[in-house]
């Protein structure tokens, strides 16, 4: 037996929850490096920054022997300063934590998907344009709305969030997630179900994830912040 079949045949679950996980981080890895090149961006353009601590001091210093009566522009340099260091310390910074909990729902969510689209592929079999229909719409009402529960209840819980804080963040997030769930991913399984053979659908909807979780990843960090 070759490589290939045992990849995507006697370890296709496997195969399947790895490039779940793996596809996750991806995108969140994408997603953080995205939002602070943003960021960057936007402070240059909003502020000229003081890069230089030993300017800024001088600065000070010059502000001092100018006119000791002026309390208000010292405590101004000191917050340029301040926050300075702060932005040199954090702008760099990747959240490995938030990965790692991403890369965990990923594979939380592989051995659904794994063992869902066999199901369906069983139950709604062929190619026909009915069973098609019928199986993108099981996937959207059935799958869509699992997976974003797995995601949003399962990131909560590795984040040691309480039951009420995991609902109102389901609450606020979850029919606005599902809305755009609902333009990306039909005509994505179309294709999928139309022109995919059965052991390499999970690696596709893994590799459109991958473009998707960077959306779901501004909507669990950053969207309604």
């Amino acid at each position: 037996m070759g490589v290939k079949s045992k990849i995507f045949g006697k370890y296709l679950l496997i195969t399947n929850t790895l490039s779940c996980g793996v596809m996750m981080a991806a995108g969140d890895i994408f997603q953080q490096r995205s939002n602070f090149l943003k960021k960057h961006m936007a402070n240059q353009i909003d502020q000229q920054p003081v890069n230089d601590q030993t300017t800024a001091i001088s600065m000070m210093n010059c502000s001092n022997q100018k006119n000791n009566n002026d309390p208000e522009r010292l405590e101004l340099l000191v917050r340029v300063v301040d926050e300075n260091e702060v932005d040199s310390k954090t702008s760099n910074n990747f959240d490995f934590v938030r990965c790692r909990n991403m890369t965990a729902v990923g594979l939380l969510q592989g051995p659904f998907h794994h063992y869902f689209y066999a199901f369906l592929e069983k139950t709604l079999p062929g190619k026909s344009t009915v069973s098609i229909f019928k199986k993108t719409l099981v996937d959207q009402t059935i799958a869509s709305p699992t997976c974003l529960g797995i995601f949003f209840f399962g990131l909560g819980l590795m984040e040691q969030k309480n039951l009420n804080d995991i609902n109102g963040e389901v609450k606020l997030k979850l029919l606005d997630t599902w809305k755009v769930d609902c333009m990306f991913w039909p005509p994505t399984q179309f294709i999928n179900f139309l022109f995919v053979p059965i052991q390499y659908r999970v690696i596709y909807i893994n590799l459109m994830t991958m473009i998707y979780d960077v959306f779901l990843s501004y909507m669990k960090y950053d969207a309604h912040s």
